[in-house]
């Protein structure tokens, strides 16, 4: 009896499928070949379209190196800077580790570093040097232009020094400029970002160039100079000895003292050249954040603005000047030698143009490097009162607040700008503005009316006395 019903439910099964009209078998036949039609097409249209987009991928044109910089740029100094601390380290300068890293994090200092140990190791170079050339000097009439070898060598050495100690402050000094830029409005454009690296660069990469230039006529001038004061038959001998003559005037000559005598001059000339760039690079740092701050106030210029947003604002032109009093601190001593130096150094060219130039070469080399010389004061005088120039700029736009948004915090920030003298100084001895500039020209110009006064006209090829040493 237990079986009747388990046959019964079967039997009511079969019936079932056999009993099933023929028509919903086609419909369900269709069904299936229809979603199998259907996956077939997904498929296909997927495969095409992952196709489509390799070739769209490898058919785009490739950017070039300026435009993928430009891409990847994030704004920062840091970034910014890497290359041209890079160029330093090539010239015993600046021995910081991690310069090229993406983060100020991975900047580092160490005495045993190889870094440090080259820039040690010419500095003790530059030294002797020094001393070859103080003792030549005090050993002969002491004047106005005899003096010159010791003030270049001197301004360099005391360069490598003070770029020794400010490499060890650099990694903490560009943390806290990071801190500085990641609480500043951020920038619009990927453009804006890439263009105060672009301007660093540009100044980095003319003013080598320039220097370069500079020496290979000098060397060409020299050339001409050791084959008129021939002392030898051998005129790469005479060339060493008229260029190098602050060695040769206590030892004999070799071959090995030359080739130290000039990597000596070499370096020192781009030293020379250098720390007149690196206080441009500085100036351009500081004052494009100034301009990032700027921008942002002139995007709400004369909206009405909450209290909370110009507190913001304050605090973060606070943040500037404090990290502007720090680069100050640490460069101010490089920025009186720059400054001190090419006072100097017009003077002594500008008296000398008064003589009969001996020959072409030394006539383009002369007018080359007094232009450059010119050039480069003038560059770095414009380019260090920038950053005075930006942070008084703040101010127009505070002028511009409407009467609704005055408040307390508008009030307390435009007497911070008008109070706070916001520049970078040599030793707090003199303040980089654009007045600077007009001084500066003031003092050469006086400086010249005096020296015209003992002016007597001199031969400049006196093989007595090395005008390249």
């Amino acid at each position: 009896m237990k079986i009747l019903p388990k046959l019964e439910s079967k039997w009511r099964r079969l019936k079932k499928r056999v009993t099933r009209p023929s028509l919903v078998r086609k419909l369900d036949l269709v069904h299936e070949s229809a979603r199998k039609k259907a996956f077939q097409e997904s498929c296909d249209t997927y495969k095409n379209q992952i196709e489509n987009e390799y070739e769209i991928r490898n058919n785009l044109p490739k950017l070039s190196h300026g435009d993928r910089e430009a891409f990847l740029s994030d704004g920062s100094f840091h970034q910014a800077v890497g290359r041209v601390l890079l160029v330093a380290e090539f010239f015993a300068m600046m021995p910081v580790k991690g310069v090229t890293g993406k983060h100020p994090s991975d900047l580092s200092f160490s005495w045993r570093n190889i870094r440090t140990c080259f820039s040690l190791l010419f500095i003790a170079s530059s030294l002797a040097n020094f001393g070859l050339s103080l003792f030549k000097v005090l050993n002969n009439p002491i004047s106005f232009n005899s003096i010159k070898p010791i003030i270049f060598r001197g301004s360099v050495l005391l360069v490598l020094i003070v770029s020794l100690n400010l490499a060890r402050q650099w990694p903490q000094l560009m943390m806290y400029w990071h801190t500085v830029e990641k609480g500043l409005p951020q920038y619009k454009t990927q453009l804006s970002k890439w263009k105060m690296g672009h301007t660093i660069s540009m100044v980095m990469l003319l003013g080598m160039m320039l220097s370069f230039a500079e020496h290979i006529l000098s060397m060409v001038s020299a050339i001409n100079y050791a084959s008129f004061c021939n002392r030898t038959a051998d005129p790469i001998q005479n060339y060493f000895l008229r260029t190098n003559d602050e060695i040769f005037y206590v030892a004999s000559y070799t071959t090995a003292l030359a080739l130290w005598g000039k990597f000596q001059n070499v370096y020192s000339t781009f030293i020379w050249n250098y720390m007149d760039m690196f206080v441009m690079i500085v100036s351009i740092g500081l004052a494009a954040k100034f301009r990032q701050l700027n921008d942002d106030l002139r995007n709400f210029k004369g909206m009405n603005m909450s209290p909370t947003y110009w507190s913001e604002r304050r605090i973060q032109y606070r943040n500037i000047c404090i990290l502007c009093d720090k680069m100050d601190d640490a460069i101010s001593l490089i920025t009186m030698v720059s400054f001190s130096n090419n006072l100097y150094f017009i003077c002594v060219q500008l008296l000398r143009s008064l003589n009969t130039m001996p020959s072409v070469a030394h006539a383009v080399y002369f007018y080359f490097s007094l232009i450059f010389l010119i050039g480069r004061t003038l560059a770095v005088s414009l380019y260090s009162s920038s950053v005075h120039d930006e942070s008084r700029l703040t101010l127009r736009y505070l002028r511009c607040v409407p009467k609704e948004s005055w408040c307390p915090e508008v009030k307390r920030f435009t007497e911070e700008v008008i109070s706070d003298e916001v520049t970078l100084s040599g030793m707090k001895f003199f303040h980089l503005t654009r007045k600077l500039v007009l001084s500066v020209a003031g003092t050469i110009v006086t400086y010249e009316l005096v020296l015209i006064q003992f002016h007597e006209d001199n031969d400049l090829w006196d093989c007595d006395q090395s005008y390249y040493s």
